[in-house]
């Protein structure tokens, strides 16, 4: 399977979470491509090959998607309408704040208005320490669900013969 993983980051957090998550998926023998979205057109480029795509943000402000990623999703859904792949998404962010890790809710709300969103991952600040498994667990939870959600053709068809 191709996996592109589309992320940006702030202090680095998300980034160390974007790496984890890419070594996760080529343990498993996967095809991985992890890119910080400021490399937009070679993300559009790629899209169309990618069997699973996923996207990583901080959480800004009060709660905010950071304005990067606003523009990358409004690029990709609104002005290139381009057909993407299941998508799963991961950010960072703090419980201090009201709002945590809200990037991933917002970024879930617009992607869900055009592809499946198969899951969704939220680290507290950094991936370091107890909380370093969570990338791989993630990875093999999603690969569980890309298996649930590929449908085999041949039982499809012979589904609708029999009716």
């Amino acid at each position: 399977m191709n996996v592109l993983i589309c992320y940006t980051s702030k202090t680095g957090n998300t980034k160390e979470v974007a790496l984890l998550i890419e070594e996760a998926f080529h343990s498993h023998g996967h095809a991985v491509k992890t890119m910080n979205i400021d490399h937009v057109f070679a993300i559009e480029s790629l899209i169309h090959e990618a069997h699973l795509l996923l996207f990583g943000s901080y959480t800004w402000g009060n709660g905010q998607l950071p304005h990067e990623m606003r523009r990358m999703l409004r690029f990709l859904i609104k002005e290139r309408k381009l057909t993407l792949p299941p998508v799963a998404l991961f950010g960072t962010g703090d419980q201090m704040w009201p709002y945590y890790c809200r990037a991933v809710d917002e970024m879930a709300y617009h992607l869900r208005k055009v592809t499946p969103v198969l899951g969704m991952l939220k680290i507290e600040q950094s991936p370091r320490g107890h909380q370093q498994h969570l990338p791989a667990l993630f990875v093999q939870r999603l690969l569980e669900e890309v298996e649930r959600f590929v449908i085999d053709e041949s039982e499809v068809v012979g589904t609708v013969a029999s009716k």
